[in-house]
């Protein structure tokens, strides 16, 4: 019979216990009679050290069992086998996130070139966009500006498989793609209307002596129509110098320089979307596991989480009392046990 309740009560709890790791993975599947505290918890996956400890238990002989677990505990104390030292391939999404990110930096990188050797003057004809076109020269300077510090952004966080600052890429293409918008309507909008009307009143009411010297130095000319008419005089542009106007030049100039600033701005923005949409798609998926595969701060163990866990278990087994199973009181096992005992009694005859 006490086979028979040790066979019964060892059913019984075999079944609770599975009942309760099919419910509950978590810290319940550890000890499943005890509530413990949520750090002590299987939810984790397991170090490769121990998996490799787990595969080779069939190892023959101690010995060899017995030097597999010291290296284990020796890699766990200097922190290999966590996932941390270890290498992985780059995804299909890394790769397509590092191409994008790398065509951003290209182009935020080609306008932020142009804009300086604007701004300084470098290239033939550059004081004249920096004089008619001032308000499209700064908002290129910033366009390419966002655009560069959003590729670097977007470069590290590749590069360091951080969610977080591939999240703040992907938000910060949109200011730049507000940006370049703003670029391309601008140019656009002062190329296709009335470009002549708008020279014209420009240089009559926005334009300075000094911004009118440097058009006239560099286009050659002299005035807007001849040089009777509002011209800044020098030592070039004087009442009878043979020096056309600047009006044909200016005009032209402006329509070439306005028109390769819009078309190549708007050409640019459609490779922009591919790269939002790039980025949206890819930026959580670096990796192939979610996150650094490190357990959260929340479920570490502490010393005092392991102090209390044990003063939890042993409450838990100072409660339980032992049970042994006690023969029967009836009237059965008394006649049974009256008649053995007369049986040897008695004498034999």
């Amino acid at each position: 019979m006490r086979t028979d309740s040790k066979h019964t009560l060892s059913r019984t709890g075999s079944h609770s216990t599975s009942s309760r790791a099919s419910v509950d993975s978590g810290h319940k599947k550890l000890i499943p009679s005890i509530q413990t505290t949520e750090k002590f918890t299987s939810k984790w996956p397991r170090p490769q050290s121990l998996k490799a400890l787990n595969i080779n238990r069939s190892a023959k002989g101690w010995r060899n069992r017995k030097g597999i677990i010291q290296d284990t505990i020796l890699e766990l104390e200097e922190g290999y086998s966590l996932g941390l030292d270890k290498i992985d391939r780059w995804t299909r999404f890394k790769w397509c996130l590092m191409v994008s990110v790398i065509t951003v930096l290209c182009y935020g990188s080609g306008a932020m070139i142009c804009a300086i050797l604007t701004w300084f003057r470098t290239w033939n004809h550059a004081d004249v966009m920096y004089v008619a076109d001032n308000d499209i020269l700064i908002l290129i300077t910033l366009a390419g500006s966002i655009l560069m510090f959003t590729a670097l952004l977007g470069l590290t966080g590749t590069l360091l498989n951080s969610r977080p600052i591939l999240a703040t890429y992907t938000l910060l293409l949109w200011p730049a793609l507000i940006s370049m918008l703003a670029v391309g309507y601008t140019s656009y909008k002062r190329y296709a209307f009335s470009l002549d009307r708008k020279l014209n009143f420009s240089w009559s009411q926005y334009y300075t002596p000094l911004g009118r010297l440097m058009i006239q130095n560099s286009l050659r000319c002299c005035g807007f129509y001849d040089p009777l008419h509002e011209a800044t005089m020098s030592n070039k542009c004087y009442t009878r110098t043979p020096l056309p106007g600047c009006k044909a030049k200016l005009f032209r100039f402006e329509r070439e320089n306005l028109s390769l600033i819009w078309s190549t701005t708007f050409s640019i923005i459609s490779l922009h979307l591919i790269n939002i949409f790039v980025a949206l798609l890819c930026s959580n998926h670096v990796t192939s596991v979610f996150g650094k595969g490190i357990t959260p701060k929340r479920y570490r163990l502490s010393e005092l989480d392991l102090k209390a866990d044990a003063e939890k278990i042993r409450s838990q087994i100072e409660r339980i009392r032992p049970t042994y199973s006690r023969a029967s009181s009836s009237m059965v096992f008394r006649e049974d046990r009256e008649e053995r005992t007369s049986l040897l009694r008695d004498p034999p005859h």
